[in-house]
């Protein structure tokens, strides 16, 4: 990508240093970085690094697509998983310098294209898919506080711990997983459980008595 022909290049005084070109396209202003990568190789792990002087389009061409391949390629191996996040930590100081500089003007090469954003490239997009998926499944099930069942008498269910603790759970009476049945609290005897008022729909108590197998 040429310069225009009527984009002139910024002239520099006495006594102020001429900028540094781009080492990819010679346009200035420039600046010296380095974009870092990483592989996981499973049983090994490869760090890349691209260090020269870049200008703003380049340096930002070179900063997404090594982002962006760290975050589909840096994950296959045991010292990979920590060693992928430094490396996407570091260029952070990378990007930051190229992002500082203003537009370059007389490149003499072509220039790199910048290409997409990193956080809307492929890789990105599924590891932001698999995150939010990981939430769905571990997170927010458990800060979604559990009701217990309701029960009333003539209903049955089972109970999924050790009498006398209590995790009850109802199930259809002729169901073969059907443990207990439930009367009245009143009408309690033998080895018959009191149910927890929690369970009780009519916060009354119930009794529970073992289903003849």
């Amino acid at each position: 990508m040429a310069t225009p022909p009527h984009q002139p290049l910024p002239s520099y005084g006495f006594g102020r240093p001429a900028p540094l070109p781009c080492d990819i396209c010679g346009a200035i202003p420039a600046v010296h970085t380095v974009v870092r990568g990483h592989q996981g190789l499973v049983v090994t792990l490869r760090f890349l690094t691209k260090e020269g002087t870049f200008c703003r389009t380049c340096g930002t061409s070179l900063y997404r697509k090594m982002t962006s391949d760290t975050l589909w390629q840096g994950w296959w191996g045991l010292l990979s998983v920590f060693a992928a996040p430094v490396t996407l930590f570091m260029n952070i100081g990378a990007r930051r310098r190229i992002r500082s500089l203003p537009h370059p003007v007389g490149n003499l090469r072509p220039q790199l294209a910048p290409g997409r954003r990193v956080l809307v490239r492929l890789p990105a997009l599924i590891i932001t898919g698999a995150l939010v998926a990981a939430l769905g499944v571990f997170v927010v099930p458990r800060l979604i506080p559990s009701t217990p069942p309701s029960f009333m008498a003539g209903d049955c269910g089972r109970n999924n711990a050790e009498w006398p603790e209590q995790d009850l759970e109802e199930v259809g009476c002729s169901s073969a997983e059907a443990e207990f049945w439930l009367s009245e609290g009143g009408k309690c005897w033998g080895m018959d459980w009191l149910v927890y008022l929690e369970y009780s729909a009519e916060q009354e108590m119930l009794c529970a008595h073992p289903m003849k197998k």
